[in-house]
């Protein structure tokens, strides 16, 4: 069936005469669609020619709506008046939609949630869902409104991805001062915090000069837990700067000298297309929680 706009006459000559229904002549509805006076005339006309019948007709200054006038200027207050409130319905709707945000696990729970508050200070009634996860995201598929991904050198996005960077950190392989206390600094003679075999992990110790297939192993069986075993000795774990920063200066951490692991980039990662203003205001908040960092 073909749409039901092919068998209507334009937008454009609809919103003329409504207007000039409106305003009760041509010269307010061409203030009002600021266009000039013969315009709205020109559109009007144009519409009379297409239905086969009068729509307005001189009254002195002004003009006056016909019989058949009224009627249309009747349905079409209706309609307009329809698609008005189904848009505003839509715009509140997606206003109340909670903003969904993938993060890696870590970078939420020191980075983002502690400072949460100073961006339901910017932006009020902002509901923010965050699922801490490092698998793809897929954004279409999964529903997220963006993603805080840290990203290797030399990564590049697709054309699907608008990637907002947020700050550069080194990795570091650190441990509690009590997992050194017994005398072992040698990295491969300690414990280490490694969840997936041949994973990143796997791949930037062996960059760095340690063997990991024959490491001691400590196996949590979740990565939420990794940093709170670090910090009570179970073992060593990598991360970024960023988030071992605090622990560091407050001496629950210290950093091991491995030499060659990587810098990785924080970023913002969004599908392209438009977005709510939300979304952008909460990545320009993201880019405040980040700034100082190396």
């Amino acid at each position: 069936m073909s749409p039901v706009w092919r068998n209507l006459p334009s937008l454009s000559s609809l919103r003329a005469f409504d207007a000039v229904a409106r305003h009760g002549g041509f010269t307010g509805a061409g203030r009002v669609l600021n266009v000039t006076h013969a315009a709205v005339t020109q559109q009007v006309r144009g519409l009379e020619q297409e239905l086969g019948v009068s729509l307005v007709r001189r009254a002195g200054r002004s003009v006056a709506l016909t019989e058949a006038g009224e009627r249309l200027a009747q349905v079409l207050n209706e309609a307009f008046g329809g698609i008005a409130s189904g848009i505003d319905a839509l715009c509140r709707s997606e206003a109340r939609r909670p903003l969904r945000v993938a993060t890696t696990t870590f970078i939420a729970e020191v980075r983002i949630m502690p400072r949460l508050p100073e961006f339901w200070a910017r932006c009020p009634g902002v509901e923010v869902a965050m699922t801490p996860s490092h698998d793809i995201v897929d954004f279409a598929r999964d529903g997220f409104d963006l993603a805080v991904r840290a990203l290797s050198e030399g990564w590049t996005p697709s054309g699907a991805e608008d990637v907002r960077p947020l700050a550069r950190t080194p990795v570091l392989a650190v441990c509690a001062p009590s997992l050194l206390a017994a005398g072992a600094s040698d990295p491969q003679h300690l414990p280490w915090i490694l969840e997936d075999e041949y994973g990143w992990d796997f791949d930037r110790l062996r960059d760095a000069g340690v063997a990991p297939e024959t490491l001691a192993r400590v196996k949590l069986g979740s990565r939420h837990l990794e940093m709170s075993a670090a910090r009570r000795g179970l073992g060593c774990m990598l991360a970024t700067e960023i988030i071992c920063r605090d622990d560091l200066a407050a001496g629950r951490l210290v950093s091991l000298p491995l030499v060659g692991l990587p810098i990785l980039t924080y970023a913002a990662v969004l599908p392209k297309g438009p977005r709510r203003p939300a979304v952008e205001e909460f990545v320009a908040w993201l880019a405040t929680i980040f700034e100082g960092s190396p």
